[in-house]
């Protein structure tokens, strides 16, 4: 696990998030959530937020400003060799008293590539029970909360380490956005053809999922 450090003003990702989701202040958004319903996989990303979110990012300028952001502080993490990366990040929230992803899980249990290296970044704090908790090894069960904040970004083995969370007994919300990247070399087209993503049902592939740089 890799805590990397960015610069803020020139990757202004919260201000970005708070005007897609509506919302100036994103530790309070449990205070605006309609339901108290504890979240499962079915409905973990189809929060309000989440779905103004999704309807937004590909048209504003945050698409932008991530897309340099993994040109610039992720890819030279690969040798600055050609990389696959997700063509959109997944937004996060975890309201207090509240989970963020419906089960513990490893990402490969949902058909994503266990050779991909997973990127959590926070526009809040992180920490205690409003973050992720994993395994320091794979099946060794020792879980332990991902604690950091804004202005860093934490590259992690997702895929093979089991996590999840537990509920959210701090006073803030914690919203993140996360995403996926590999070696261009390291990429089975075939081997990803016939799997898709647990929640948008898509091609986990180069040019639906993925995109090359």
């Amino acid at each position: 696990m890799k805590h990397i450090k960015y610069d803020t003003d020139k990757y202004d990702f919260r201000p970005m998030i708070e005007d897609m989701v509506e919302q100036p202040n994103l530790e309070d958004l449990h205070k605006h959530q309609n339901s108290n319903e504890l979240l499962k996989l079915e409905t973990e990303q189809a929060t309000p937020f989440h779905k103004l979110y999704y309807s937004k990012v590909r048209d504003h300028k945050f698409f932008s400003v991530y897309k340099s952001f993994i040109k610039k502080i992720i890819k030279p993490l690969f040798d600055d060799e050609e990389i696959v990366y997700q063509k959109i990040p997944t937004f996060r929230t975890q309201f207090v008293n509240n989970i963020g992803v419906g089960k513990w899980h490893r990402d490969r249990d949902y058909s994503h590539p266990s050779y991909a290296t997973n990127f959590f970044l926070p526009v809040t704090d992180a920490y205690d029970t409003n973050t992720v908790w994993t395994e320091s090894e794979v099946d060794k069960k020792d879980y332990s909360p991902i604690t950091t904040k804004y202005g860093q970004c934490v590259m992690w083995n997702g895929a093979n380490l089991k996590h999840g969370n537990k509920i959210n007994e701090t006073d803030i919300t914690r919203v993140s956005f996360d995403f996926r990247c590999m070696k261009l070399n390291d990429y089975n087209k075939t081997e990803r053809t016939e799997k898709q993503s647990i929640v948008t049902n898509m091609s986990l592939v180069i040019g639906q999922y993925y995109e090359v740089m």
